[in-house]
């Protein structure tokens, strides 16, 4: 029995706090496999004995509740113990990016006040690297059996066998509770440092719930992530998404168009997450007879625009989910997987209040565009703030809602419909421009599998759309072709002018695009449509 259990039924809190959630489903299935990566396969019970000797473990160095565990490692079966075994100690996780570095790593160590870190070998360089060691980091703890070549100054470094083997029996774990903080998960803003959102043990609990209700998880499923661990989309979406439903976690190293299905039929995969360009990046591989030659038969997928899904779920028999939702908030919307709206992000989830206001903070009306606010209908479902910045936290919350700087609508049956982040919004010859909507055209292109719209400065002084695009590997885009499926696919106001090939977007380090980059680029040596004699058609 784990600290945790101690303080009454496991079923009682299982919907409470992470560590309770873990105990309740060891207790009722044991014996079922619950966490695989790479060569490591645990059951729920070895996973709940693994989770308790991790968290006795990091209690005996000195760790005290509330204080900062962080994890900068590639997906591996640590990172998955390291997190549980944190949340069942009291400490609080802090993902790390393996692609930090530099002012990247030492402002998401020392603005969230790393005490221990969790890391490999080769990962520990680029902290010793650092002019100086945070200061409240004392303690490194090495997964692999490498030696590093530096180690940061003033810092212990121990091995994940010492960790394993401070598990003491008579060391006594604290008590957690739902308002506890579990984790603080950096954000990936565009411009600025990123804000450290701290989560609540039961915020990550009420998004994995609703998740396996909202897809239809059974404990008999298998479900599949190669997306990194250090973003929710792995960690919550997936991972603790599979522990509520009592279901196996598979959790592949890193995402390979190649080898992407062979994976999921080698694990016998019945459900899978993606983000980004990863569904146009399948459809990109050349056909093959075994398309369908597979069990999974649901993907959770955001964004997944109609060009894409469409194709997607005819070729490898999938159904395709999207949905929609923040780091601050989890989740709070889901295409249901009956009467869904292709191109919604869905209906709000049991715990969530989600409205369209306009300008003046009213509700707006159906069809009209105004930013997606919310309120949660439950207590501990949404972040409690940001990581010692209470401005950045209020300036959030504006009349009880907290503003999520997107803009939407909703319809009559009240879906709703993403159209673009308020920054990100275009406006060309008076009329306003989704690059959500535009990207959405880009992206079903033949051999496009990223894109980018922005706005461009002109010489008749006001903005046009340039379009930045990433192709298949070796792929000879043909800038001509692709304005004609521009101008057959969408309004004449909205066809971008000018075109980019790039071989990647410039992208934060957990993946967004920097679209401020782009625009700083500008249109300079881009393509452009009307040089070339092209302008889009007009139709009465």
């Amino acid at each position: 029995m784990t600290g945790t259990l101690a303080r009454g039924s496991s079923a009682e809190l299982a919907d409470t706090t992470v560590g309770a959630l873990v105990a309740e489903r060891a207790r009722a299935h044991p014996d079922r496999t619950a966490l695989v990566c790479g060569d490591t396969e645990l059951t729920y019970a070895e996973l709940d004995e693994t989770v308790t000797r991790v968290a006795r473990g990091l209690v005996a160095l000195g760790a005290a509740p509330g204080e900062s565990v962080g994890i900068l490692l590639p997906n591996r079966a640590e990172y998955v113990l390291t997190w549980l075994g944190a949340a069942r100690a009291g400490l609080v996780e802090v993902p790390v990016n393996t692609a930090y570095k530099g002012q990247f790593l030492d402002h998401a160590l020392r603005g969230t006040d790393v005490r221990i870190l969790v890391t490999e070998a080769a990962l520990l360089e680029l902290v010793a690297d650092l002019p100086e060691p945070p200061g409240t980091l004392d303690t490194v703890v090495l997964v692999d059996a490498a030696a590093p070549r530096r180690v940061p100054p003033g810092v212990r470094v121990l091995t994940w066998s010492d960790l394993l083997g401070g598990d003491d029996p008579a060391v006594p774990l604290p008590r957690v509770g739902p308002a506890d903080p579990v984790a603080i998960m950096l954000t990936s803003g565009t411009t600025g440092r990123s804000k450290g959102v701290v989560m609540p043990h039961r915020m990550q609990v009420v998004a994995g719930r609703e998740c396996a209700e909202q897809m239809g998880t059974t404990p008999d499923e298998r479900l599949y992530t190669c997306l990194p661990l250090f973003h929710g989309a792995a960690q919550v979406n997936i991972t603790m998404h599979g522990l509520h439903a009592g279901a196996t976690v598979v959790i592949g190293r890193r995402f390979s168009a190649s080898r992407f299905w062979e994976e999921l039929r080698a694990h016998r995969i019945t459900q899978f997450n993606a983000l980004g360009s990863i569904l146009p990046m399948l459809l990109a591989q050349p056909p093959s007879p075994r398309d369908r030659d597979h069990e999974a038969r649901k993907v959770f997928a955001a964004p997944a625009p109609p060009q894409v899904l469409h194709p997607f779920e005819e070729r490898f028999g999938v159904h395709v989910v999207e949905g929609y939702g923040l780091t601050e908030i989890k989740n709070v919307l889901y295409n249901p997987l009956r009467e869904r709206k292709v191109g919604s992000i869905g209906l709000p989830t049991a715990s969530s209040v989600v409205e369209v206001h306009d300008d003046t903070g009213r509700p707006a009306a159906p069809g009209q565009a105004g930013e997606i606010v919310y309120r949660p209908r439950e207590p501990h479902v949404m972040f409690s703030g940001y990581h010692r910045d209470p401005e950045a936290t209020l300036a959030t919350m504006r009349d009880l809602w907290w503003h999520t700087g997107d803009l939407g609508y909703r319809d009559e049956e009240g879906y709703f419909y993403f159209i673009d982040r308020k920054k990100d919004a275009l406006r060309r010859r008076g009329e306003n421009i989704s690059s959500h909507e535009v990207e959405s055209v880009l992206l079903a292109f033949p051999g496009v599998v990223a894109a980018a719209a922005v706005g461009t400065p002109s010489e008749l002084g006001e903005d046009e759309v340039l379009a930045v695009v990433q192709p298949e590997p070796g792929q000879r885009l043909d800038l001509a072709g692709l304005f004609a499926h521009c101008d057959r696919s969408m309004p004449h106001f909205m066809v971008p002018r000018y075109y980019r090939v790039v071989d990647r977007l410039p992208v934060t380090p957990t993946g967004k695009v920097r679209k401020a980059d782009l625009r700083d680029h500008g249109h300079r040596d881009a393509w452009d449509a009307h040089a070339a004699g092209l302008t889009p058609t007009r139709h009465a």
